[in-house]
């Protein structure tokens, strides 16, 4: 084949900002939270890397390498991911490398839309070993160009404790390169600390 024909690389910026921290259902930082990601997009391959403030995991930071695949097959849109993630700027003990294998999967049917993911680490953060983080939803397409969207999900995890998160909280683009959202989240955890309590998150996307 020809060099001129094959598809180019797609360059890809992001940056996001929100008003905390949230992964897994748990706060992960004090204060708000800045998300730069840039990677390059070859078919339905990615490549790239980020790296965000975080207040856990006596971290400053956690960076992030991260390499991945996506497809679509019988109307329905699959994803997969490794990445390799660092703490950055970190005083404690615990493990400071971990490698996280992501999966999801997405289905649109008129103006509803349901999506399921998992992410397995092997060796998490701290002194928390093998972690398994499976959450699902649907969402809603409203009038105003705004999705509403809830989702449940389940964390798995050997060395802390096992909670049930959920989430629920309304989107909107702007001019196709910024995206705004409010959600609020909460676990039936809450008794295990502040990471866990509820909480109203607000974000946005830059993306281009």
């Amino acid at each position: 084949m020809d060099a001129q024909a094959l598809p180019p690389l797609v360059p890809a910026f992001e940056i996001t900002v929100a008003s905390q921290g949230m992964s897994k259902g748990l706060l992960q930082s004090d204060g708000p939270q800045f998300i730069p990601r840039a990677s390059l997009k070859w078919r339905g391959f990615q490549v790239g890397g980020q790296w965000k403030n975080v207040s856990t995991n006596s971290a400053k930071g956690e960076a992030s390498a991260f390499f991945g695949w996506s497809g679509k097959a019988a109307g329905t849109d699959f994803g997969a991911q490794i990445a390799y993630k660092m703490l950055t700027s970190a005083t404690g003990s615990g493990n400071r490398r971990s490698v996280e294998f992501t999966g999801n999967a997405a289905r649109k049917i008129g103006k509803l839309g349901l999506k399921a993911s998992a992410v397995f680490s092997p060796d998490d953060f701290g002194a928390t070993r093998h972690s398994l983080y499976v959450e699902g939803g649907p969402s809603i397409d409203l009038p105003l160009a705004i999705k509403a969207s809830a989702a449940i999900g389940h964390r798995w995890r050997q060395g802390a404790a096992d909670y049930t998160s959920f989430n629920v909280g309304l989107s909107r683009p702007v001019a196709k390169i910024l995206t705004f959202d409010a959600r609020l989240y909460f676990t039936d955890r809450s008794e295990l600390g502040e990471n866990y309590e509820r909480r109203l998150v607000a974000s946005i996307k830059l993306s281009l």
